[in-house]
C-alpha cells in the first residue's frame, strides 16, 4: 500500500474519531463582522468546505463556558522561548488534536493535522505558514562563504520563486505544515509534572463546581501499568509472574517469570459520570498501595463541597490495614475481596449460616428470533457483621503489635458470596468474601453491586484509554513524554466525556428524548452541515451557508435548500445582527 493511501487511512480515521470525541480550536468567531466584510465587497483571506472543523465551534464555546481554555495558559513548559513566532498554546492544542482525533502515532499528525489547511487555520496559523512552515529549518542548506543574514534570505527567495513557479505551472503545491512533530513532542514533554497536576486538577474541579458528579459519589480505585521498551528514560521495572497462554496443557505447567519496563498510573473513577477523579504517576515498581492514600485524597479535595465520595472499591492490591482505617475515618465505605490466605476469610467462611441471607435474580435474554431464550442469574448472598479476625484493620497496619496480650482488634464486616454468575461458570474457584465497614445487614446485595462496578475502570478506562486513545504512545521515548501524554490524555477523555453529558442533556430538552447519544448527534450535525463554509479573516471565522457566501458577494440563489424562495442580502445581514446604515 502507497503512503498516499496510508495517508488517506489515517486522515478518515481521524476524522471518524473527532466526530465522536470532538476537538479544539483558538480562532475567534465573528459572524456579524465577517457577514458586513463580504457584503461591502472586502477580499477574503481564507475559505475551506467546514468539514471536521464543524465539530470545534461547539465544544470551544462549552470549554470556555466552563473556563477551561484558561488553564491552558498555566502549562509551563521547561524550554526556554527561542526564537520563533509559534506560541506554545498553539503547539499545545495540536497535540491535544491528535489525542482526540485518536491517531495511533504520533508521527501520523504530520499528514492529518499539521498539514490540514482547516485544522491550522483554526489554531491561529495563516494559509503561508501552514503551505511553507513558519522557520527555514530543514528547506535547504546555503551556499559555502555565504552570510548567515544573506544565507537566510538566499533560501527565503529560493522558496519563494520555486512556489510561484509551481502555481504558474498549476502543480501541486506540497503543503509543509507550521512547524514539524518532533518540535511539538519536545515541548509537550518539557512540561512540568507540577504543571500538569495543577492542569488536571483543576478540570476536575471545575467539572464538579459544574454538577457533573453526582453528590454521593460510588469511586472506584484501581492502577494499570503503562509498558514501554527496555530503552525507554526514566523507566521503572518489575519481574513479575504470569500464567502462560496455553489452553490445551491447562493444568500441567507452571506460571513463567516475565520483566517488563515501564510506569504505572493510579486513577479515582466516577462510574455513573465516566470520569476520573483524581490521577498519579509513577515507575511501574512502585506497589499499587503506595500511592494509593495520596490519589484517594486528591480526589476528595478536588471534589470539594460539591460532591462526596460516599463508597470506594478497590482490588486486592490495595488491601491494607492502614489504608482502609484511614478511609474509615474519612467516613468512606470500602469494598475489598479478601485474600484466601488471611484468618478473616476464613472466618467469614466458617460463619456462613448466622448472617443475614439475600437471594437475588434477573432475568436476560440470549439469542434472537426462534434461538432466544430466556435464562434467570442468581447471586445467593450473606452478610456477616463484627468478625474480629482482621488484626491488620487498624492505624498500626499489620505488625507484631498484632500478638500483644492487650491487643483488640478491630472490627470488620464481610459479604460471603455462596453463588453468582461467575461462580456458576467456574464452580472450581475460590469462594468470594468482600470485606467491608459498610452495613451488611440489610442489603448485602449493595455492597456486591458496589465491587462488582470496578469492572467498569479496567474496561472503560484503562482497556479502552490503551486500546482507542493510545495512552503507551507517547511523542518520545522518556518519562516526562509519558507522563505529559498520560496527564493530558485523560483529562481529553474526562472533557469528551463531560461534552457528552452536556450535549445529551440539550438534545433531550430539543428532542424531548427521541435522539441521544454522540453517534446520532453527529450524523445528524454532518447532514446539516454538508453545504456549510468556513471563513477565515485574521484570526477570526465565521461560518455560513454556501448559498449565503454567494447572496453576500452579489449573486442571486433562487431556491436555497430549506429556505423560502427568494433569500437577500439583507436578509442574511438581519440574520447575523449586522448594523445596516
Amino acid at each position: 500500500m502507497n503512503s498516499s493511501s496510508n495517508n488517506h487511512d489515517l486522515a478518515t480515521d481521524a476524522s471518524q474519531r473527532t466526530a465522536e470525541r470532538l476537538v479544539w480550536f483558538t480562532a475567534r468567531k465573528d459572524q456579524s463582522g465577517i457577514a458586513k466584510g463580504i457584503a461591502d465587497g472586502k477580499d477574503l483571506d481564507e475559505i475551506y468546505g467546514l468539514g471536521d472543523a464543524e465539530l470545534f465551534d461547539e465544544f470551544f464555546c462549552f470549554l470556555d463556558e466552563l473556563g477551561v481554555s484558561k488553564l491552558f495558559s498555566k502549562l509551563e513548559s521547561k524550554i526556554g522561548k527561542r526564537d520563533s513566532n509559534v506560541s506554545f498554546h498553539a503547539v499545545l492544542l495540536i497535540y491535544l488534536m491528535r489525542i482526540v482525533s485518536g491517531l495511533p502515532f504520533f508521527w501520523h499528525i504530520r499528514s492529518v493535522i499539521l498539514q490540514s489547511q482547516s485544522l491550522m487555520r483554526l489554531v491561529g496559523f495563516n494559509g503561508r505558514q501552514v503551505r511553507q512552515g513558519t522557520s527555514q529549518r530543514g528547506r535547504g542548506k546555503p551556499k559555502k562563504g555565504a552570510k548567515a543574514t544573506d544565507a537566510k534570505e538566499a533560501v527565503k527567495d529560493a522558496e519563494a520563486e520555486a512556489f510561484s513557479q509551481a502555481q504558474d505551472k498549476d502543480d501541486k503545491v506540497p503543503i509543509r505544515g507550521p512547524m514539524c512533530p518532533q518540535s511539538i513532542g519536545k515541548y509537550v514533554s518539557a512540561i512540568t509534572a507540577k504543571a500538569l497536576e495543577r492542569f488536571f486538577n483543576g478540570v476536575i474541579r471545575i467539572l464538579a463546581a459544574r454538577s457533573f458528579f453526582a453528590k454521593r459519589v460510588h469511586a472506584l480505585l484501581d492502577a494499570s501499568e503503562i509498558q514501554t521498551t527496555e530503552k525507554c528514560e526514566g523507566r521503572g521495572k518489575v519481574t513479575k509472574d504470569k500464567a502462560p497462554n496455553l489452553r490445551l496443557r491447562k493444568g500441567r505447567i507452571r506460571k513463567v517469570v516475565e520483566t517488563v519496563f515501564g510506569f504505572k498510573i493510579w486513577v479515582v473513577w466516577d462510574a455513573n459520570s465516566k470520569l476520573p477523579m483524581a490521577l498519579r504517576f509513577a515507575p511501574i515498581n512502585v506497589a499499587d498501595i503506595d500511592l494509593a492514600q495520596d490519589v484517594v485524597a486528591q480526589a476528595v479535595d478536588n471534589l470539594g463541597e460539591h460532591a462526596t465520595i460516599k463508597s470506594l472499591a478497590f482490588d486486592r492490591g490495595f488491601l491494607d490495614g492502614k489504608f482502609m482505617w484511614w478511609l474509615d475515618h474519612k467516613g468512606i465505605v470500602f469494598e475489598v475481596p479478601a485474600k484466601t490466605n488471611l484468618h478473616v476469610y476464613r472466618d467469614a467462611l466458617s460463619l456462613v449460616g448466622t448472617g443475614t441471607r439475600q437471594v437475588h435474580t434477573k432475568k436476560r435474554y440470549t439469542g434472537r428470533g426462534k434461538t432466544r431464550k430466556t435464562v434467570v442469574d442468581t447471586w445467593e448472598l450473606e452478610g456477616i457483621e463484627g468478625l474480629t479476625t482482621a488484626g491488620f484493620y487498624g492505624e498500626l497496619g499489620s505488625g507484631s503489635h498484632e500478638n500483644r496480650k492487650d491487643f483488640v482488634p478491630n472490627r470488620l464486616n464481610a459479604v460471603v458470596v455462596l453463588t453468582d454468575p461467575f461462580k456458576v461458570n467456574n464452580p472450581k474457584a475460590n469462594t468470594m468474601v468482600i470485606l467491608t465497614n459498610g452495613d451488611v445487614k440489610k442489603n448485602p446485595m449493595r455492597t456486591y453491586r458496589n465491587y462488582d462496578e470496578r469492572s467498569e475502570i479496567e474496561n472503560e478506562m484503562f482497556r479502552e484509554g490503551k486500546q482507542a486513545w493510545f495512552l503507551e504512545r507517547a511523542a518520545q521515548n522518556t518519562e516526562a513524554s509519558f507522563r505529559s501524554h498520560l496527564y493530558l490524555t485523560i483529562a481529553t477523555i474526562a472533557l469528551t466525556a463531560a461534552f457528552r453529558t452536556w450535549m445529551d442533556k440539550e438534545e433531550d430538552k430539543d428532542a424531548k428524548g427521541q435522539e441521544t447519544g454522540i453517534r446520532k448527534y453527529r450524523q445528524r450535525i454532518r447532514k446539516d452541515n454538508g453545504n456549510k463554509l468556513i471563513v477565515f479573516e485574521d484570526d477570526r471565522y465565521a461560518i455560513f451557508d454556501s448559498y449565503e457566501v454567494l447572496i453576500l458577494c452579489g449573486r442571486n440563489v433562487r431556491k436555497p435548500r430549506g429556505t423560502k424562495e427568494t433569500v437577500t442580502k439583507k436578509d442574511i445581514l438581519a440574520k447575523y445582527a449586522v448594523h445596516i446604515e
